[in-house]
């Protein structure tokens, strides 16, 4: 049985989106909204990395460091179109550079889930706990989960460690 799951990854953003969409007023809603789309960001991740191949210990000693499992996924490839009626296998690091909303400037999976290196709140300590949250707004975080789990389950069953 696997150590990390999708399903559990979808109900974590399943959660975020019925506070999302009751409003976020108080600090609190977007802390825990915040909180939920970075932990199921952190459990697909994992799972593409376990389905791959790579240990779980390993996946387990990266902790809950975002930024070092998105550079383990570009470790990984995935099967997929790349002409017209013609397979072959892609990075999987190109989940970083999906768009998750036009109207911000370089909005990407992989712009929102290193925010820490650019002085953002740390995950999951900094989210959880202080007096002011400074990161991306909440919803764009959570749209950012969802399409990387609709990516992860897309791609989930051809992702490998990469030959090269």
């Amino acid at each position: 049985m696997a150590e990390y799951s999708l399903v559990f990854s979808e109900n974590l953003i399943s959660a975020a989106s019925i506070l999302s969409d009751t409003g976020m007023n108080e600090v609190d809603e977007k802390r825990t909204v915040l909180y939920l789309s970075l932990l199921s960001s952190e459990i697909s991740i994992k799972a593409l990395l376990e389905q791959a191949g790579i240990p779980v210990q390993n996946i387990v000693n990266r902790r809950h460091k975002l930024v070092k499992l998105l550079g383990d996924l570009s470790k990984c490839e995935y099967k997929t179109e790349i002409a017209n009626g013609v397979e072959g296998w892609a990075c999987a690091s190109a989940v970083r550079a999906i768009t998750v909303d036009e109207h911000y400037g370089n909005a990407t999976i992989g712009t929102l889930l290193s925010a820490e290196e650019k002085g953002a709140a740390q995950y999951p300590n900094e989210i959880r706990y202080g007096e002011q949250l400074y990161h991306y707004p909440a919803e764009l975080v959570l749209k950012a989960a969802s399409l990387l789990n609709t990516w992860a389950k897309e791609h989930f069953q051809s992702i490998r460690l990469s030959e090269q």
